[in-house]
């Protein structure tokens, strides 16, 4: 919709309301506004590299580790038992070991 969008710099003032849909449009398909001397200008953004994508990834994981945390502080207090909280520890080993053969890839 916007992939060729510039405007001159000169013009953002006035057209301040295009740039904000445009940057709205640019956040939501992967692309960014830069700034090109006399012009602002929407350019794609390159896709993540594999490496990337694995850094994305084990940082995910580790986020829905430390979001079930509370499970294993509850069962370490003895405020719930294992089994109350089985399926959402069966879920971080499982986490886990996706993070380690992540880790340890080559």
């Amino acid at each position: 919709m916007y992939e060729n969008w510039k405007i001159l710099k000169s013009e953002l003032e006035e057209k301040q309301d295009e740039y904000s849909k445009v940057a709205y449009w640019c956040n939501e398909n992967g692309y960014t506004i830069e700034d090109d001397g006399a012009y602002y200008k929407v350019v794609k953004l390159p896709e993540p590299t594999a490496a990337e994508l694995k850094i994305i990834r084990i940082n995910e994981l580790k986020r829905f580790l430390a979001d079930t945390d509370y499970a294993v502080i509850k069962i370490a207090e003895g405020s719930a038992t294992f089994e109350e909280y089985a399926e959402v520890i069966a879920q971080r080993r499982s986490w886990r070991e996706e993070i380690n053969e992540l880790e340890n890839e080559t």
